[in-house]
């Protein structure tokens, strides 16, 4: 029963959900569209270790092994940031592990899912690979599995071409300019990541249409998983095609990305915008630098909208796509009700006026960390909110401070002005989109990189970016 809790890009526990929701919002009668995707769809049948329940880590296939704990088979903690499991995954499978089983120290976790790669590689250039089982398995067994020394691993699981589907829900009678982004696929329990999204979308929405005022809502499919080419960067598929071919975000100015906000202060992430602290207000929050990449708010900056993610990324660590990912207490719902009031403030303010300064302002941040050639560059347009597009865009990319061999990693959006600066002061960085880590020996080629970016978001705001 438990394996039951996933609802995964899809699956039938997919559809239903969508389809419960399109229906409970066309009776408050809410305009909307349900648009089906091509996914990949990722499911465990069972798994186990010596008869004991196990975990499968998604994308591993059926098979078993067998062989020797600590030896042939390798048993490591998921440690404190969980994402650490890819790394350790990888590691060990480059050292001739046959498989490896992971545990939580967090003894009230029995269950958790992340998808596993042997290949190190966050780029769109590679293909997932991972042969080698990888399960994951209570605290409490450990001391079991490690007595019995030789263990079975024996797992079925099944991938599939399948259809999930994308929620795109219109209010107001006006053209939107603010889209508001969440997910509905989680792994296992997952109500901060994201059903709490869910949530704040459907009370959102009606709170809008009460209102009369114009927004786009979308809930997305295949966040956490479940592109078909499998490739390395696994996750914000749905939102990524959905946003290349068929959202219409020429008249979208700002996407606000709720994902994991339940509590506050809600962390704060933001490219292409800044300065709505002031339209936030309602709720507590505080800056953060790590919620853009991990999110769907990727693809809504490839495809050139500033975008703001609120999140608490950092606080869910301990229970993030785990089974004691559960209902945190009442707490949560005043946390929902000022969201909503606050993100409603934005959408207002945003059908009453053109907010040039808070794209200005960020214009503004990339100039003061530019080199002095580039900031003069930056200055040759008077549109800012074209501007900001067309640098939201080109001249920002998804990177991680060190190498993919490091730990505790996180990945950051940033733009080519904040890695050269950090590169300048010592430090390395892996970009995704080529796996390629520069170091401050390698300066000068990041520099004719960003121009050559810099020139590009130049030349799209002057050809009337909107």
């Amino acid at each position: 029963m438990l394996v039951l809790l996933d609802v995964v890009a899809g699956s039938t526990a997919e559809r239903n959900l969508v389809k419960s929701i399109s229906e409970y919002l066309t009776l408050k009668d809410l305009s909307v569209n349900v648009a089906p995707i091509e996914v990949l769809e990722w499911s465990e049948v069972e798994c186990f270790i010596n008869n004991i329940s196990c975990t499968a880590q998604p994308p591993i296939e059926s098979s078993d092994v067998s062989g020797v704990l600590g030896k042939d088979i390798i048993s490591s903690s998921t440690s404190k940031d969980p994402d650490n499991v890819w790394v350790t995954y990888w590691l060990n499978a480059k050292r001739g592990a046959s498989a490896v089983i992971f545990y939580d120290e967090y003894p009230y976790v029995r269950r958790r899912r992340i998808v596993v790669n042997e290949i190190p590689s966050y780029s769109f250039r590679t293909k997932i690979v991972a042969k080698r089982p990888a399960v994951h398995v209570p605290l409490s067994v450990l001391p079991k599995l490690k007595k019995e020394r030789y263990v079975t691993i024996s797992v079925k699981t099944f991938k599939r071409l399948s259809q999930g589907y994308v929620l795109d829900i219109t209010t107001g009678d006006r053209q939107p300019r603010v889209a508001v982004i969440t997910h509905h696929d989680r792994w296992l329990t997952g109500f901060r990541d994201n059903g709490i999204g869910v949530l704040t979308i459907l009370k959102l929405a009606e709170f809008l249409e009460k209102s009369s005022l114009p927004a786009r809502l979308i809930s997305f499919t295949a966040e956490e998983f479940g592109d078909p080419a499998e490739r390395s960067f696994y996750w914000a598929y749905g939102s990524r095609v959905y946003s290349e071919n068929m959202l219409d975000n020429s008249n979208l100015d700002l996407a606000i990305v709720v994902d994991t906000a339940y509590r506050e202060p809600l962390s704060v992430d933001s490219v292409g915008i800044l300065g709505l602290e002031r339209s936030l207000r309602i709720v507590k929050t505080s800056e953060s630098e790590i919620g853009i990449g991990y999110t769907d708010a990727v693809s809504m900056v490839d495809c050139g909208i500033p975008s703001i993610v609120l999140h608490n990324l950092n606080a869910i660590k301990p229970v993030y796509h785990t089974d004691a990912d559960t209902y945190p207490g009442r707490s949560v719902e005043a946390v929902i009700v000022k969201l909503v009031r606050a993100i409603a403030n934005i959408v207002r303010e945003y059908g009453e006026k053109r907010m040039d300064s808070l794209y200005r302002a960020y214009i503004e941040r990339i100039k003061s960390v530019s080199t002095p050639d580039m900031r003069a560059y930056i200055e040759v347009t008077s549109d800012p909110i074209a501007l900001s597009k067309c640098l939201t865009k080109y001249y920002t990319t998804v990177a991680i401070e060190g190498t993919y061999s490091d730990l505790n990693t996180e990945l950051k959006l940033l733009t080519y002005s904040d890695i050269i600066r950090g590169i300048k002061a010592g430090r390395k960085y892996t970009i995704l989109d080529s796996d390629i880590t520069v170091s401050p020996e390698e300066v000068d080629h990041l520099k004719k990189l960003a121009r050559t970016m810099l020139e590009e978001a130049i030349r799209c705001s002057k050809t009337g970016y909107s």
